[in-house]
């Protein structure tokens, strides 16, 4: 049975690891760096899927990607995807308006729509406005 091991870290490569293990904005980037990790701690693919619960070949491609690109081979490339209803001047004025009227989604929504002309839903403001 052939073993795959990715090749020995250096401790910055670990430290790095284990702050996108510990500390990463997406769950996939923590998943991966711990396989990565795992990998260095001498798991075997089988193992460490396993673990992690997820395919074999996945955790082979992302053994695959870190020796390619480090890091950046482990991250989620952008995809595309439906164009944002609003920009960034249409959340700067949403921010405005909720100085203006806070706790008032309806009436928000309303002026929103009257003065951009853009019709969005209640759910799509809280959203805007979760984010900022």
């Amino acid at each position: 049975m052939l073993r795959r091991f990715v090749a020995p870290l250096t401790d910055s490569e670990q430290q790095t690891l284990s702050s996108a293990y510990h500390h990463g904005e997406k769950r996939a980037l923590r998943r991966r760096a711990h396989a990565i990790l795992l990998s260095n701690q001498g798991h075997t693919i089988n193992q460490i899927s396993q673990i992690l619960e997820v395919r074999r070949d996945a955790v082979s491609r992302w053994l695959k990607q870190w020796e390619a690109s480090g890091l950046d081979g482990l991250i989620d490339k952008p995809r595309s995807g439906r164009t944002p209803v609003l920009d960034e001047s249409d959340h700067q004025r949403l921010q405005e308006l909720v100085a203006e009227q806070p706790h008032q989604i309806r009436s928000l929504q309303a002026r929103f729509e009257e003065e951009t002309g853009k019709t969005v839903s209640t759910v799509t403001l809280r959203r805007a406005l979760k984010k900022k």
